[in-house]
């Protein structure tokens, strides 16, 4: 469900609201294989560990945008804009659990992955005749990223702290046919971090990453 309000020719606030039922979701699992014995070929079960349609779930969410480029600024300004959202997600999911011989022992009630509880962003854009520019701050809360292997002792879930990032692009039209491009991305160069169980970033480390900024000089002709 969703509501806009053009209230000019390039502007707009909206509000959307979804719910989302999910049945069988795939899922990090357990199931029972029949395979031959290493040691003298004969057939038993096996807990083989692998994806399965055993979860059932939840998604809503609220999401509130504005894309804005004010009127009467001076000729030099005429194209500034800004375009700015945030979203609140809610989301559930059960898991199941299983039995060291594969069988499920019961479900346990979880975030969905890689759903963050809130994000927003902005972009800030600058539009003439001849070139745009656009800097974009993206934004996200903690979130469930998956499950370690089930031999640890460590929580089986490990989750990841906040993210952010800041991306810049620009464009310059030499012709009508002919476009030159610069695009910095990762700018804030920040590090990306996982742990296990939800809130324990400075107790149970998972792993730890830093991505390279990019910069990148571009060209595009059209024949």
């Amino acid at each position: 469900m969703s509501l806009e309000w053009y209230f000019a020719d390039s502007s707009s606030l909206y509000a959307t609201y979804f719910l989302r039922d999910i049945d069988s979701r795939i899922v990090p699992g357990r199931k029972i294989v029949m395979r031959p014995r290493a040691s003298d070929g004969e057939v038993i079960p096996f807990a083989l560990s692998a994806p399965v349609n055993a979860s059932e779930g939840e998604l809503s969410g609220l999401e509130l945008g504005l894309v804005y480029f004010p009127d009467n600024l001076p000729e030099m300004l005429d194209g500034v804009g800004v375009q700015a959202s945030f979203t609140a997600l809610d989301s559930s999911q059960q898991l199941p659990e299983y039995n060291d011989d594969g069988t499920i022992s019961g479900y346990v009630e979880s975030s969905m992955v890689g759903v963050s509880d809130q994000s927003y962003s902005i972009v800030g854009i600058y539009e003439r005749d001849t070139f745009d520019m656009r800097l974009s701050y993206v934004w996200r809360s903690e979130f469930y990223t998956g499950n370690e292997a089930a031999i640890f002792a460590n929580p089986l879930q490990f989750w990841s702290r906040p993210e952010q990032s800041l991306d810049f692009q620009f464009s310059y039209d030499v012709t009508d046919d002919f476009v030159v491009t610069f695009d910095a991305t990762n700018i804030l160069d920040d590090v990306y971090q996982s742990y296990y169980g939800e809130g324990n970033d400075n107790l149970f480390n998972f792993s730890n990453g830093i991505y390279s900024r990019t910069f990148a000089i571009g060209a595009r002709y059209t024949f």
